[in-house]
């Protein structure tokens, strides 16, 4: 198993992505830990990880307090005694356009998906430095790479963590730590199903309709992604393949982002 006594830290592991990518850790090898704001679902994924002959542990909690973010990676060490891997994967969608975004709202969005990303991987970076070669991978968004229509707040934050990323990979690939961004597009998430279900409601369509009508127009795959296709990445650049590769911002969205 290609991560064999390695340790990872993934947020939002109780759904969609994060969920997929618990699992597939668990699947090569790696202990797991979960930080999650909803316990029922981070227990499920645990459940699972475990009744499949793997190790996983969770904290109920937001990456957008220092104290939650801390307390995962003293997790990890007292659980498992170190840490590999952190994989940013906790986010929101909020739909609006700016005139219509409160500055609560804006706050919340920025605080869970940016500074999310700052406060975990300012938490992991020195226990990561103890390990010689580690590893973060933070979850952005097409959304991130070009502006979308009643996304302010949501394409702020997503593209604040491509540059962020590519801030940690400069800072910290002396000390051995690679830090990549992946961009998914439509990936079947209860995230994108509440994202398109706003946008429709909008409309005076359903979230399916949007959907279908945006990956025909859009998608040049013709089709939504899969989690388990975002985890199969995730895993890539963690492992040893993937050993000269930091400071990468990777679209994995079956061509959205290519050209028009």
């Amino acid at each position: 198993m290609r991560f064999a006594n390695k340790v990872a830290l993934i947020t939002g592991g109780g759904s969609g992505i994060g969920r997929a990518t618990a699992l597939a850790f668990a699947q090569q090898g790696a202990k797991v830990v979960i930080l999650e704001i909803n316990g029922d679902a981070a227990r499920n994924t645990a459940h699972e990880i475990e009744s499949s002959g793997g190790q996983c542990v969770w904290h109920e909690g937001t990456v957008a307090s220092a104290e939650d973010a801390d307390r995962s990676v003293l997790m990890a060490l007292g659980t498992y005694g170190r840490l590999d891997f952190l994989f940013n994967n906790a986010g929101m969608e909020f739909i609006a356009p700016l005139t219509e975004t409160a500055e609560s709202e804006w706050d919340q969005v920025l605080d869970t998906n940016l500074k999310g990303c700052y406060l975990m991987s300012r938490a992991a970076i020195e226990a990561m430095k103890r390990n010689g070669s580690s590893v973060i991978v933070n979850n952005a968004s097409d959304a991130g790479l070009r502006g979308i229509k009643l996304s302010a707040a949501y394409s702020s934050s997503k593209a604040g963590i491509i540059h962020l990323s590519r801030s940690i990979a400069l800072d910290y690939a002396a000390s051995g730590i690679r830090c990549n961004c992946i961009c998914p597009g439509c990936i079947r998430t209860p995230l994108c199903e509440r994202f398109n279900a706003q946008v429709g409601a909008r409309k005076g369509q359903s979230g399916e309709e949007v959907l279908e009508k945006f990956v025909r127009a859009n998608i040049p795959m013709l089709r939504v992604g899969l989690p388990e296709e975002v985890a199969s990445l995730v895993l890539f650049l963690c492992s040893e393949d993937a050993a000269y590769i930091t400071g990468a911002i990777i679209p994995i969205d079956g061509g959205l982002t290519a050209g028009m």
